[in-house]
């Protein structure tokens, strides 16, 4: 299912050092690049393990950062960043230990509390208590936190 070939293996080792100099990748990135650069298996194996020696591409550096970006940027929770992450196609172990570096480096409940204080304040004009706190709820919900997380949280 390659494209065709458009690029010698230079060329397309010189490309994905670009590609993963840029920002941080993983390697389904890279291997969905290679190939819609019309690289075969052997190629995609010889660039791949070049960009792994010559540290352009390492997927437990790509696992952090992804994790800690999501986090601090789009405030989500960890179960949206496991999705995220499983999308990509990494090891479910490596995924744990991302999400566990959350927990442990970064101020995750206080990110949590910061995102639920302005969804409260923003559905200021629902009358009824009880829904308000609902619609809060699936807004987290829908952020990736666990219920668990967020359901003891008190508003004024």
């Amino acid at each position: 299912m390659s494209a065709p070939r458009a690029y010698d293996l230079t060329q397309m080792l010189q490309k994905s050092e670009a590609f993963c100099a840029y920002q941080e990748r993983c390697s389904f990135e890279v291997i969905e690049k290679l190939k819609r650069m019309g690289a075969e298996d052997g190629e995609v194996l010889q660039v791949l393990n070049s960009l792994i020696d010559n540290k352009f591409l390492d997927d437990v550096r790509f696992a952090h950062a992804y994790a800690v970006g999501k986090l601090r940027i789009k405030h989500w929770g960890v179960n949206k960043i496991k999705q995220g992450l499983l999308l990509k196609r990494l090891d479910r172990d490596l995924i744990a230990q991302a999400v566990s570096d959350l927990y442990e480096q970064e101020d995750y409940f206080g990110i949590l509390k910061e995102v639920a204080e302005r969804k409260w304040r923003e559905l200021h004009k629902e009358k009824d208590p009880w829904m308000r706190k609902q619609k809060l709820f699936r807004f987290l919900a829908s952020r990736g936190f666990n219920y668990d997380e967020f359901s003891d949280l008190k508003f004024v």
